[in-house]
């Protein structure tokens, strides 16, 4: 049967709004597709309800390897294999000395018997770590100093009683032990120079004193080198040498002579004391790097005592001002405050106020590195120094150090505040002949003395440090002679604030010329 004519083209007409729909929905969808890859690669999607504010967290991943000083990153288990592998070399020191008497009041008869009895020793403890087989121990002096019996207990609770104090020294606090004992644990020594500020160390102690039902033996806290060079005033010694390792690894009371350990095992130090306003720890630990401790063990072997090389003198840091007055760069060396008689440095030529910045042309950072550099020479070897003179002019000098009595290390400024009018803090008269008579000044002396020092002034600040008399005579500013009060005013009035004035002080105490560098407030007060 044929269609009827129109019915096909009926049919066509009747689908055109039908596929038009279907293009236009075809065509959104492409367009909806188009848009969406464009606004996925640009990142133009608007923020909404469930999408973070926060980029996503990219972590950046990296092999552990060695860095340059043979050291590696901190492996998943942490330091167990370290800790296990140094802790048969620690050991617990117990000590018993002897309280005195002779101050002890008693109460009169028959009240006595009420009185309680006081002990006539007293137990204390601390820590140490061997360091041969055959039986040396070391450990703090603070620890045995004023021992009457050391008694040491090994990581295997083994004890050794009526122990051999072969010697101490004081002014490191280092002490060197000894067991009648072959075969022991040994712990593998370090170089202190090698480490780096920012290296892992751990710190290994076992301090020995109750805490619980039993008493508490070996410990280990971990931590990183926070600084070297240390020096924090703590040894209350005769030229005393303080050139500690800082770290924050956790040193509490008790952990005293326990070895500090770097990441590959080794001793690098000797924990020794915390700085702490509370008396406990506050992530400021200290250890005498065993290079130090290793000199004083060496000599406490062969010698029985420390020998040490000396140049004779008594010296301080160099901050900015006296920097300044002598005309550094920077801060560096070390300045001679005294000059012992009949000493290496006397007979050399060095004198009061000289600066001395190299040793065998190796330059002197510190006070600590000029202790380092001499420290490392023998009594009786001649070693090269240069010194900055008060004039400013460089020259060498060469010094034949020897073995004497230990002399004095100043110690440091401490901190005080400025509160007075007078940008010194002092008030100077002339010379009459009363003063001269009472202060036994010499009679070709001329200045201006000094008749009031003033708390917190500036004058004081440094005036302390190295005088002895409360009426010095200042007979030179800035490096011109001051013959009277106006010439001193003229000179003071010249200085603009945050100047540095150099001043020649002659101390009646001492009978010597000494250099005083003040530096002026920065705003006028």
């Amino acid at each position: 049967m044929r269609a009827r004519p129109g019915t096909l083209e009926r049919r066509v007409t009747m689908n055109d709004p039908l596929r038009s729909k279907l293009n236009l929905i075809l065509t959104a969808l492409v367009a909806f597709g188009v848009g969406l890859g464009i606004t996925a690669r640009f990142d133009l999607t608007p923020p909404g309800v469930a999408q973070a504010h926060n980029p996503p967290l990219r972590l950046a991943s990296f092999s552990p390897s060695a860095n340059g000083s043979g050291s590696q990153i901190l492996p998943m288990e942490g330091f167990a294999e370290i800790a296990e592998q140094i802790t048969p070399a620690v050991v617990t020191i117990y000590v018993d000395r002897d309280i005195p008497q002779h101050g002890r009041q008693r109460l009169p008869e028959p009240l006595d018997q009420f009185q309680p009895e006081v002990p006539p020793t007293v137990r204390g403890s601390g820590s140490g770590f061997i360091i041969s087989e055959d039986g040396y121990i070391v450990t703090n002096n603070h620890v045995v100093e004023g021992a009457t019996r050391i008694t040491v207990e090994l990581y295997d609770r083994r004890r050794f009683d009526n122990v051999r104090l072969v010697g101490r020294d004081p002014t490191t606090d280092i002490a060197l032990l000894k067991l009648d004992s072959d075969g022991l644990a040994a712990a593998a020594l370090g170089t202190s120079d090698g480490s780096r500020v920012g290296e892992w160390v751990l710190a290994v102690g076992s301090p020995g004193f109750t805490a619980g039902p039993s008493p508490l033996t070996m410990t280990v806290t971990a931590g990183i080198i926070s600084a070297k060079g240390r020096n924090i005033s703590i040894i209350e010694e005769n030229s005393a040498i303080e050139d500690f390792i800082q770290t924050d690894a956790a040193i509490n009371p008790g952990n005293s002579g326990g070895p500090l350990i770097n990441a590959r095992g080794e001793v690098i130090g000797v924990n020794a004391a915390i700085a702490s306003r509370s008396g406990t720890y506050e992530g400021y630990g200290f250890a005498v790097p065993i290079d130090l401790a290793r000199e004083v063990i060496e000599d406490l072997v062969e010698y029985g005592q420390v020998r040490r090389a000396l140049l004779g003198v008594q010296i301080q840091a160099v901050d900015a001002p006296i920097a300044t007055d002598y005309g550094l760069d920077r801060p560096m060396g070390a300045q001679v405050l005294v000059v012992e008689d009949g000493m290496a440095a006397g007979r050399a030529g060095i004198e009061v106020g000289n600066i001395i910045v190299a040793i065998d042309g190796q330059q002197v950072e510190s006070v600590n590195d000029l202790q380092r550099k001499i420290r490392r020479h023998e009594p009786g070897e001649t070693v090269r120094v240069d010194v900055v003179e008060y004039n400013r002019d460089r020259r060498t000098v060469s010094v034949t150090l020897e073995e004497a009595e230990a002399i004095q290390t100043a110690s440091a400024e401490p901190e005080v505040s400025n509160g007075e009018m007078n940008p010194l803090g002092i008030t100077v008269e002339e010379i009459s002949g009363d003063a001269r008579r009472a202060l036994d000044l010499p009679g070709d002396l001329d200045g201006v003395v000094v008749s009031e020092i003033k708390p917190y002034g500036q004058f004081l600040r440094r005036w302390r440090r190295v005088g002895r008399s409360e009426n010095p005579v200042i007979v030179s500013v800035n490096r011109s002679d001051v013959s009277s009060v106006r010439d001193y005013t003229d000179a003071i009035d010249e200085a603009e604030p945050g100047d540095v004035i150099s001043l020649l002080v002659y101390d009646p105490g001492r009978r010597e010329t000494l250099p005083v560098s003040v530096q002026l407030p920065s705003t006028p007060r």
